[in-house]
């Protein structure tokens, strides 16, 4: 049974890796495309969540892949090296997505002010925090000491 059980394991924690990274991809490549075209007043950015049914959709997503990841963080499988690369992948996905999320919100949301009944601006806040939390609870649970 281990031995049917373990590639599967493997190839389920890479593809939820694949599916952060894409979802990540996305949420900035539209964050993205709002700074570069976005340089007019009459120009309207393209919104994430255009109804509030959305933003409970989304919210569920973004909190649903936290739940999954802390889990997934608590138990890490695998020794040494490949440990170590699981670690660092993850720990750059999270800094990645938190340093472009943090410049998304310092040039957009600079130059344009906060507000807060802004459903996009609320998202983006709590993929912040996620990203935070994640890499913080990563980089506490699974220090180098312990990998190696």
């Amino acid at each position: 049974m281990k031995k049917f059980m373990f590639p599967i394991l493997i190839i389920g924690e890479w593809i939820l890796y694949f599916y952060v990274i894409l979802l990540g991809f996305g949420f900035h490549l539209i964050n993205a495309a709002n700074v570069i075209y976005v340089d007019t007043a009459g120009e309207v950015p393209i919104r994430m969540i255009t109804s509030i049914s959305s933003f409970v959709q989304a919210g569920l997503l973004v909190l649903g892949l936290t739940v999954v990841c802390f889990l997934y963080l608590q138990y890490f499988i695998g020794k040494g090296r490949v440990k170590r690369i699981k670690v660092s992948a993850w720990g750059l996905l999270f800094a990645f997505n938190l340093i472009g999320c943090f410049g998304y919100f310092l040039i957009w949301y600079g130059f344009h002010g906060v507000d807060v009944r802004n459903t996009d601006f609320i998202l983006l806040v709590l993929i912040m925090f996620v990203s935070l939390v994640l890499l913080r609870q990563m980089m506490r649970k699974t220090s180098f000491k312990q990998v190696q």
